[in-house]
C-alpha cells in the first residue's frame, strides 16, 4: 500500500518545496539582477580553510534609517555583522570571493520585549578584493517593532573593504528593500538603512610622528603627576582604556562665552557648547615598543548614562575619530583626533560619503595620582587645536575631568591624598579630653562602619536623603576593593596607639532633596542643581569617642544649574563645617549617628545656608556578623520546628489509623486552623521555592546569603510536606463524619462549638489589636508615625493569626464539652508536641531579645514579630495558656470531657463509640 502511494507522496513533497516560499530556490532574490553590475557572479571553486575576508568573524557598526521596521526610539543604533569563518570560497576569478553573512539589528533594550524588533538577515554574495566592494542578497527572519512577522527580500552593499586600512578607512554601505513602495509589496518595503563600520584589517597607525609627539609636551608637565599603568599586572588594553570613559565634564575658560572661539565640533549653535566628552576604544594594540589605541570621541549636551543609548541616529557631526599612544615616561594617553567630513555630517539621512579629514585636534589624558579636596577627579586632561588662532577651525584649549563618583579603578593602591584643611578643622572643632577606660569601643576608621546613609532635616522638617563614604583614611584609598572589612583587633590597636586614636580622613557626601518644591532662600537646596548637592570634606576622626569633625567644600559649578552648557572653571565654597557622632559598638538595639552640616559664613553672605541636622542608623559590621549568626540559628530552628510538626502530624495519622473510631470526634475547626497555618506561608512565599528576591532581606555578609537561601527553600519544602499531611488528616476527619451514623449529632455539636469559638476569637482579635496598637503608638517616633500606622492593620491581623495558631486546641476543648467525648481522640504526641512547636518561637524570642539588637521585620527567618505577638509579656503569657489547654485535653481524654467543669454544669448526654459489629448507637454518660 505504501509503495503504491510512494509516487503520490513524492509528487506532493516536490510540489510543496517548489512553491513554498521558505524553501524554494526560485523564491530567493536573484543575485544577478541586483548585484551583477557591481560584482559579476562567479562560480566558486574551493572552500577556503581560513577566512580570507578582511572583516573578522564578528563585527559591529552604526546605522541610520529603518524606522518602519526597527524601533529607533529605544535602539542602540548598532548592528552586528557575522561572517561564518568557513563559508568563504575562492572563485574562478583571482580577486573575487564568494561569502555568506548574517546581519542583525536589535531594536530594543527592554528584556521583556527582547524579540520585538529583532531582525536577522541571511545573506549570500561576493567580495571583490580589487575594488573593495561587497554585494549580497538575502531574506529576513524576525519580528518588527509592531510585533509582526517579517519576510523581507534585501540587497546588502559595502564599500571600501580592503585587506589593509588606516585612519581614513571607513566602511560604508546600505541595506535596501527589494520590494516596491507601491502596490501589493508595500507591506514588505522599508526605506534604505545606511551603514558605517570601522575597518580593523591590518590597521596602520600613521599619526604618531615625532613632530606630533612634541605637541603634547607642556611647561607644567613637571608639576603634574599621573598614575602609571603597571603592564606586568595590568594590560594597557584592559579596563578602563578598552572600555568607554564616559561623561567627562568639559571646563571652558571665561573667554568661551559662545562657540565662536571654543567650538570643538562643527555645527554647534552660537549660544551652546557641549558640556561632556566621552571616549570609547575601537581597537587596542599593546605592542612591546609602543602601546597604541584607536578611539571614537563623542560630545554631548546632557547626561547620558549609556553609550549611544536613546539616540535617534548616529550623528557624525558630534563625533571625532582618532588614534593615539600611551606615553610611559609622562604617564598619559596622547590622541590625535580627526573630524568626519561629507554630507552625513550635515544630514542624518545617510552615512554614505562619510570621510575622515582635518586631523588637527589633540587630546591628552591622565589618571591623577594625588587627590585633594579641590580635585578628586580620577581622570583629567586637555583638548586643543594645533591650528593658528586665525584659522576658522581653531579653538582655545579646554580642560576636562570626571566626577569623583565615577572612579575608574586605576592604581588605587598608588593614590595619595593631600590634606589642606586640617588647620581649619583644628580651629573649628573643639577638642575634649577623652575619658580613658570607659569600656566603650567605636568604629575602626578603616572599616565599612564609616559609611552611612542619612536623613537630612532643615528647621525640624525632613528635606533630603544622603549618602556618605570615606575617600581616604590617612593615605589609604577607601574603595570597596581596598576597604578593610576584617581588620583584626590587634591591627586596630596598633593603629590607635600610633595615631593616638586620631585619623585624618576625607569624605564624599551626596545629598538629594526629597521634593522639588520651592525652598527657603537660605536653603542649601535652593542653590543646588537639580536639587542635588555634592560635598567633599576632610577632617579628623577620633576612634576613642567616635567623633568626626570635617571642613567641607561644595562645587558651585555643579550646583548653579545655569542653562548655558559651557561650564566655566569651577569654584568652591569651603566654608562648611560638618560634625558627626558615631554610637558605641557596644550599644544594643538600634543606634543612630547624629550630626550637623552648617555654613560658617555670615547670614548676609549669598552663599550662606541654614543649618542641616543629620541622622543615620548605624548598622555596624560587628553587629552584622552577630546577626548572621542569629540568622543561622533561626533557619536551623525553623528546619527543626517544621520537621517536628511533620513528625507529630504523622503520629496522629498513625493514631487514627489504629483507632478509626476517634476520627469523627476530631474538631474540623481545629484541623482547618492547622491546615491554613501551613498553607498560608506557602501561598505568601511561594516564590521562595524557585528564587528569592534579594531585596526582601537585610544586608548579610559574604556568601552567607546563599546558604540562607538554600535553607529557606528547604524550610518551604518541609512546610509543604507538613501541609499535605495536615490536609490528609483534615480530609479523613471530614469523610468520617459522613459515614458515621451519629455524624449528624456531631455536626450539631461542631456547630454549637463554633457559636462559642467565633465570638471568642472576635473578642480576642479586638483586644489584641487594641493592645498592639497602643504598643506601636508608644514605640514609634514622630518621624515615622504616619508610615507605621499605615501598615499596622495588616501586620496586626497577621500577628493575631499567629495567636490563633498558638491556641489551636481551643476548638477541640469546646467540641469535647458539647459532644461529652470520652475517647482518646488526639494522641499525646500530637497535642503536646504541636503545642511545643507553637510555643518554641516564644521561648526563642525571649533569648533573642536579651542577646541581639532589634532589627526590621524583614530580617527575621523565625519568630517573625509580624506573624505573631512577641514581647516579654506575650512570650510568657502565650506559652502558659498553651500548656494549660494541652493539660485540659489530657484531663478530658482521661477523665471525660466535662471533668474540667464545675459539678452543676456537667451534662448528661454524650457520644461514644461501641464495637463496630453492634453499630453506632447513642449512649448516656452519667
Amino acid at each position: 500500500m505504501i509503495m503504491k502511494s510512494l509516487p503520490l507522496i513524492l509528487f506532493f513533497l516536490f510540489t510543496f518545496f517548489s512553491f513554498n516560499p521558505l524553501f524554494s530556490l526560485a523564491s530567493k532574490p536573484s543575485y544577478k539582477d541586483h548585484c551583477g553590475s557591481i560584482i559579476p557572479e562567479t562560480p566558486p571553486t574551493i572552500k577556503l580553510k581560513s577566512n580570507s575576508f578582511p572583516l573578522s568573524d564578528k563585527n559591529t557598526g552604526d546605522y541610520i534609517g529603518g524606522d518602519s521596521i526597527i524601533n529607533v526610539d529605544v535602539s542602540w543604533n548598532k548592528f552586528s555583522l557575522y561572517f561564518p569563518p568557513r563559508n568563504t570560497y575562492a572563485t574562478s576569478h583571482p580577486h573575487i570571493f564568494k561569502i555568506a553573512a548574517t546581519i542583525s539589528f536589535r531594536s530594543t533594550i527592554d528584556d521583556s520585549h527582547f524579540q520585538r524588533g529583532y531582525l536577522t538577515f541571511k545573506l549570500d554574495g561576493f567580495w571583490s578584493q580589487s575594488s573593495g566592494n561587497v554585494c549580497m542578497v538575502g531574506k529576513s527572519k524576525g519580528v518588527s517593532k509592531k510585533g509582526d512577522s517579517l519576510n523581507l527580500d534585501v540587497v546588502f552593499k559595502l564599500n571600501n573593504v580592503f585587506n589593509s586600512s588606516n585612519i581614513t578607512s571607513l566602511i560604508s554601505g546600505s541595506l535596501e528593500s527589494l520590494s516596491s513602495e507601491k502596490g501589493d509589496e508595500k507591506n514588505h518595503y522599508f526605506e534604505p538603512i545606511s551603514l558605517m563600520m570601522f575597518s580593523k584589517a591590518n590597521y596602520n597607525y600613521s599619526l604618531d610622528s615625532k613632530e606630533v609627539e612634541n605637541e603634547f609636551s607642556f611647561d607644567s608637565d613637571d608639576d603634574e603627576e599621573g598614575l602609571s599603568l603597571n603592564f606586568d599586572s595590568m594590560s594597557f588594553c584592559s579596563y578602563p582604556l578598552s572600555r568607554a570613559i564616559k561623561r567627562l565634564q568639559l571646563e571652558y575658560t571665561d573667554e568661551c562665552n559662545s562657540s565662536k572661539n571654543c567650538a570643538i565640533i562643527s555645527g554647534s549653535s552660537s549660544d551652546q557648547l557641549p558640556s561632556q566628552i566621552s571616549l570609547k576604544a575601537i581597537e587596542c594594540s599593546p605592542h612591546a615598543k609602543k602601546h597604541r589605541i584607536r578611539v571614537l570621541v563623542e560630545f554631548s549636551n546632557s547626561v547620558d548614562y549609556y553609550w549611544n543609548r536613546h539616540n535617534q541616529s548616529f550623528k557624525t557631526k558630534t563625533k571625532l575619530i582618532g588614534e593615539g599612544w600611551w606615553d610611559e615616561k609622562k604617564n598619559m594617553l596622547c590622541l590625535v583626533l580627526c573630524h568626519f567630513t561629507g554630507k552625513s555630517t550635515s544630514t542624518s539621512s545617510s552615512l554614505d560619503g562619510t570621510r575622515v579629514g582635518d586631523c588637527s585636534i589633540r587630546l591628552r589624558l591622565r589618571f591623577p595620582s594625588i587627590w585633594s579636596i579641590e580635585n578628586t577627579s580620577s581622570v583629567d586632561g586637555q583638548i586643543w587645536s594645533n591650528k593658528s588662532d586665525s584659522d576658522q577651525n581653531y579653538f582655545k584649549m579646554i580642560t576636562f575631568k570626571n566626577d569623583y563618583d565615577d572612579y575608574l579603578g586605576v592604581g588605587g593602591q598608588d593614590l595619595k591624598y593631600e590634606y589642606s584643611q586640617l588647620e581649619k578643622v583644628k580651629q573649628s572643632c573643639s577638642t575634649q579630653k577623652v575619658v580613658e577606660n570607659k569600656g566603650e569601643s567605636y568604629p575602626d576608621a578603616y572599616s565599612y562602619d564609616m559609611r552611612f546613609d542619612m536623613s537630612v532635616r532643615e528647621s525640624k522638617k525632613k528635606v533630603a536623603w544622603g549618602s556618605s563614604s570615606p575617600l581616604f583614611v590617612d593615605d589609604q584609598y577607601q574603595s570597596s576593593s581596598f576597604v578593610s572589612f576584617s581588620r583584626s583587633e590587634f591591627d586596630t590597636g596598633i593603629l590607635n596607639n600610633i595615631n593616638g586614636g586620631l585619623f585624618n580622613i576625607s569624605y564624599k557626601i551626596s545629598l538629594s532633596a526629597m521634593s522639588s518644591s520651592p525652598f527657603d532662600k537660605n536653603s542649601l537646596f535652593n542653590m543646588s542643581y537639580y536639587y542635588s548637592v555634592k560635598i567633599l570634606a576632610e577632617g579628623v576622626y577620633d576612634s576613642r569617642d567616635g567623633t568626626l569633625c570635617m571642613v567641607g567644600c561644595r562645587d558651585l559649578v555643579s550646583n548653579n544649574g545655569t542653562s548655558t552648557t559651557a561650564t566655566t572653571k569651577h569654584s568652591l565654597d569651603c566654608d562648611i563645617l560638618m560634625k558627626f557622632q558615631f554610637p558605641s559598638l557596644d550599644t544594643k538595639g538600634k543606634s543612630h549617628i547624629k550630626g550637623s552640616i552648617e555654613s560658617t559664613r555670615q547670614k548676609s553672605d549669598p552663599l550662606y545656608f541654614n543649618q542641616l541636622e543629620v541622622s543615620a542608623v548605624a548598622y555596624y559590621i560587628q553587629e552584622a556578623r552577630r546577626n548572621v549568626c542569629r540568622l543561622d540559628i533561626e533557619v536551623i530552628m525553623a528546619l527543626v520546628s517544621t520537621t517536628l510538626a511533620c513528625v507529630f502530624i504523622g503520629l496522629q495519622l498513625h493514631h487514627v489509623k489504629r483507632n478509626p473510631n476517634v476520627l469523627p470526634f476530631i474538631s474540623i475547626f481545629m484541623m482547618s486552623i492547622l491546615t491554613l497555618g501551613h498553607m498560608i506561608p506557602l501561598v505568601l512565599n511561594f516564590e521562595a521555592l524557585l528564587a528569592r528576591n534579594p531585596n526582601d532581606k537585610a544586608f548579610v555578609l559574604g556568601y552567607v546569603e546563599k546558604w540562607l537561601e538554600v535553607n529557606e527553600i528547604s524550610v518551604r519544602l518541609i512546610t509543604m510536606v507538613a501541609f499535605l499531611l495536615q490536609f490528609r488528616l483534615l480530609y479523613i476527619t471530614w469523610s468520617s463524619r459522613k459515614t458515621n451514623e451519629s455524624g449528624n449529632n456531631l455536626w450539631i455539636a461542631e456547630k454549637k462549638a463554633s457559636y462559642v469559638t467565633f465570638p471568642l476569637y472576635a473578642a480576642g482579635l479586638l483586644i489584641a489589636l487594641l493592645l498592639k496598637l497602643k504598643k506601636d503608638r508608644d514605640s514609634v517616633t514622630s518621624a515615622y508615625h504616619g508610615y507605621q500606622q499605615h501598615d499596622s492593620s495588616w501586620e496586626n491581623i497577621k500577628s493575631y493569626g499567629g495567636l490563633v495558631l498558638d491556641g489551636f486546641l481551643v476548638p477541640q476543648v469546646i467540641l469535647n464539652l458539647f459532644s461529652n467525648m470520652n475517647e482518646n481522640v488526639l494522641s499525646f504526641s500530637f497535642y503536646f508536641g504541636t503545642t511545643f512547636v507553637r510555643l518554641l518561637p516564644h521561648a526563642y524570642d525571649l533569648y533573642r531579645t536579651h542577646n541581639y539588637a532589634d532589627e526590621d521585620s524583614n530580617s527575621y527567618y523565625y519568630a517573625d514579630p509580624s506573624q505573631d505577638f512577641y514581647s516579654t509579656s506575650w512570650d510568657i503569657f502565650i506559652p502558659l495558656v498553651g500548656i494549660v489547654f494541652a493539660i485540659i485535653i489530657y484531663l478530658q481524654q482521661r477523665f471525660g470531657a466535662q471533668c474540667v467543669l464545675p459539678l452543676k454544669f456537667k451534662g448528661s448526654k454524650g457520644y461514644a463509640k461501641v464495637p463496630e459489629s453492634e453499630g453506632e448507637v447513642e449512649t448516656t454518660n452519667l
